[in-house]
């Protein structure tokens, strides 16, 4: 699990970018912290199971943890899970994120 400090405790970005992926929506902005922080909203929409909700949190979040340390600071990040996530492992999930933070350039 992610620290408290790099959880956003309000979902409101400030002028946010958004980018779109096969399994998420990105919405990103610019922060005045000096590390990344990140948020999940996954609405009943995917799926109305929460043991569903959950999993696809946690398939979030266990990504950014481990790349946790080459991402670069100060930009805050909120993810939107579309319903195509559910079917996808672990894995596809993982190497969806770290290239699209290659590609935008936030990972160092």
């Amino acid at each position: 699990m992610l620290k408290k400090i790099n959880r956003l405790s309000s979902l409101r970005l400030v002028n946010p970018r958004s980018i779109n992926s096969q399994n998420f929506v990105l919405k990103t902005a610019k922060n005045t912290f000096d590390m990344p922080r990140f948020g999940f909203v996954i609405s009943k929409k995917v799926d109305k199971s929460a043991v569903a909700r959950n999993s696809i949190k946690r398939k979030l979040s266990m990504t950014i943890e481990q790349i946790f340390d080459r991402i670069e600071g100060g930009n805050d990040f909120i993810f939107f899970p579309k319903a195509s996530i559910l079917d996808a492992s672990r894995e596809n999930v993982a190497r969806e994120i770290e290239e699209l933070f290659q590609k935008e350039r936030f990972i160092k």
